[in-house]
């Protein structure tokens, strides 16, 4: 039997995260000094021992120099002294063949007297300082050095080093309490910190759960969060301002298809009814059939410009273009509506130098040019004209359409390139026009990178122009 998909395993959470890292940190710190000072007083106690040791050293080649020749007597012994509360100090003296001429009692015990050959190797003035541990256990750090007299050859001083490592040891156990108090603390207030620093990501959570279809209006507030959380939260407010436009454009056009197509639905249905529950003639037949193959048509075409916008809104492949003749495409256009032009008493003309080139797709160009004169065509009056022109603007190209019809309100211009808007319902030609060539001709247009404009004054006719890049 085939395992069902595992749940992925929990990662720790940022507040958890934080914690350790700050109290890693700040324990790495806190351990960092600690050692430092540790190894500061080591090697001071160190250099303190030497420096002792060294005045040691000359305090005995004084006396050595002082005494007369022969107050020395080979195998005597001197009494251990103690030196800084603790510590006993240990002196010897011997000849240059390495026999021991005066020691401190005890000494043999504690350090054995070194080799011939060991002495035979000391080249320094200064001697050699070297650390012992006695058959006791204890720690002595010993100097061995040339006397410069001539009965004596060598001279050694040597320190029990007992109470710095008992004062060491007593360092280290306090250092250990230190740092393991340094660890609970650096991750107690590692949490306090993290959880103060995760309090503003919580209020953004809250409210991003509170957030949905019906409370798109709702936003973060910034006021009080950090400059990273702020932008954060500006941003996602953005977002909902995205979203909450782009539902009330879809709830928006919801309403405007389910009310365009009511229209011509309860005309198709009223007919048929009509025709069904009265007798009528042949040719009243006839009319009833046009009208609904007329309102079929209708939505017809409201549905192949809505399925054009929604292809076109989602569009993820690039554009299929061709280089094209601008003023052979715009002919054959002029040609296919100069029948029509001409039965409602329209002069169509063209303006379009000959060798102009573009990049464009060849039914979506011809598409947009056709709505705009046909458009211009059903909005001008008899007598009136319909002009269109191709010319370079900016490097691109540019495809105007003019008419002198009644022209569009300054009011109602911006919303002209909206879905299911239209000027006046009531003026010639709105009974075609389902509100949407403009909307299809914008979106041509901006899928070849372009934008289209519009200009218009009240009784003097209106201009589109298309601007597509170069």
């Amino acid at each position: 039997m085939a395992a069902g998909p595992r749940n992925p395993a929990r990662s720790l959470s940022i507040a958890l995260r934080l914690t350790v890292w700050y109290a890693l940190s700040a324990f790495a710190l806190v351990f960092a000094a600690t050692a430092f000072l540790y190894w500061v007083l080591v090697t001071n106690l160190v250099r303190e021992d030497a420096r002792f040791l060294a005045d040691e050293l000359d305090n005995v080649r004084l006396i050595l120099r002082g005494a007369p020749e022969g107050a020395w007597r080979s195998g005597a012994t001197l009494p251990a002294r103690s030196s800084r509360g603790r510590r006993e100090l240990y002196i010897r003296l011997l000849d240059r063949q390495g026999a021991v001429v005066l020691e401190t009692r005890g000494m043999r015990r504690v350090l054995p007297p070194p080799s011939l050959d060991a002495l035979t190797a000391i080249r320094s003035r200064q001697g050699v300082r070297a650390d012992v541990r006695a058959r006791s256990g204890e720690t002595f750090q010993a100097l061995t050095a040339p006397a410069d007299d001539a009965a004596v050859g060598y001279v050694q001083v040597a320190m029990n080093r007992g109470y710095e490592e008992h004062l060491l040891a007593l360092y280290r156990a306090r250092l250990g309490w230190v740092l393991s108090f340094s660890v609970i603390a650096c991750a107690l207030v590692g949490y306090v910190i993290a959880w103060a620093g995760m309090r503003p990501l919580q209020r953004i959570g809250r409210t991003a759960e509170r957030i949905g279809s019906a409370t798109l209006d709702e936003r973060i507030p910034i006021a009080g969060l950090p400059a990273e959380l702020s932008v954060l939260a500006e941003t996602f407010n953005t977002m909902l301002d995205r979203l909450e436009g782009s539902f009330a454009r879809i709830s928006r056009f919801s309403d405007d298809v389910a009310h365009e197509l009511r229209t011509p639905i309860n005309n198709l249905r009223g007919g048929i009814e009509v025709a069904l529950n009265q007798p009528q003639t042949a040719d009243e037949y006839v009319e009833t059939l046009n009208s609904c193959l007329e309102e079929t048509g209708r939505v017809s075409r409201m549905i192949q410009s809505l399925l054009f916008l929604a292809r076109t809104d989602s569009a993820t492949e690039p554009l299929v273009r061709e280089v094209l003749d601008v003023e052979r495409e715009l002919t054959a256009i002029a040609e296919f509506y100069g029948a029509s032009a001409s039965e409602a008493g329209i002069t169509l003309s063209l303006a379009a130098a000959a060798a102009q080139h573009a990049r464009l797709n060849r039914t979506l160009f011809q598409q947009a040019v056709g709505n705009l004169v046909a458009n211009a065509l059903a909005h001008t009056p008899r007598g009136g004209s319909v002009r269109i022109e191709a010319r370079r603007e900016d490097g691109g190209l540019c495809v105007a359409v003019a008419d002198t019809g009644c022209g569009i309100s300054a009011e109602q211009l911006p919303h002209v390139f909206d879905r299911f808007f239209r000027v006046d319902p009531a003026r010639a030609g709105s009974e075609h026009n389902i509100g949407l060539g403009l909307s299809v001709v914008k979106s041509i247009v901006e899928r070849h990178g372009g934008r289209a404009e519009i200009a218009s004054q009240p009784g003097r006719g209106t201009e589109v122009r298309l601007n597509f890049p170069a």
